[in-house]
């Protein structure tokens, strides 16, 4: 993907989920697109414009650390981190406040529609159909 021509929104949730779901990583992705959709995708997770306290952007994080992200290595604070150094989230100078970044950076690198999905389904949705062809494999196997 090129900057001329934007994410489209089934690209994203495809590597999203291939990431979060298939690609057992260790830690940020060194590739910088992937790195950009995992955290593009937290930032959508975390809502609606506005300040969030530090421990309410916490709380936030770690919901997506343990049901979205998945990745080993990556915990809320190594996410919080990723999201301030690239510019998806702002704070205060003593850190006790934080904004999500309006347009965000790399806005031209997105469909504007990724902005109003809703990151958990589109997982959830991945789950499930794995599971589903998970268990067709398994009873196709034992010849049911």
């Amino acid at each position: 993907m090129s900057e001329s021509q934007p994410i489209t929104s089934e690209y994203f949730m495809k590597r999203l989920v291939d990431l979060c779901l298939r690609s057992g990583l260790s830690g940020f992705p060194k590739n910088d697109v992937d790195q950009h959709i995992l955290l593009k995708s937290a930032a959508v997770t975390l809502g609606q414009p506005g300040s969030f306290t530090e421990k309410e952007l916490n709380e936030k994080l770690e919901f997506w650390v343990k049901h979205i992200g998945q990745i080993k290595n990556i915990d809320r604070i190594t996410l919080r981190r990723g999201l301030v150094d690239t510019g998806y989230l702002t704070r205060n100078k003593d850190g006790s406040s934080y904004q999500v970044a309006q347009p965000g950076p790399r806005a031209v690198l997105f469909d504007g529609a990724i902005d109003h999905m809703d990151i958990l389904e589109v997982l959830t949705t991945a789950r499930e159909e794995m599971a589903r062809k998970k268990r067709e494999y398994l009873d196709k196997s034992r010849g049911h």
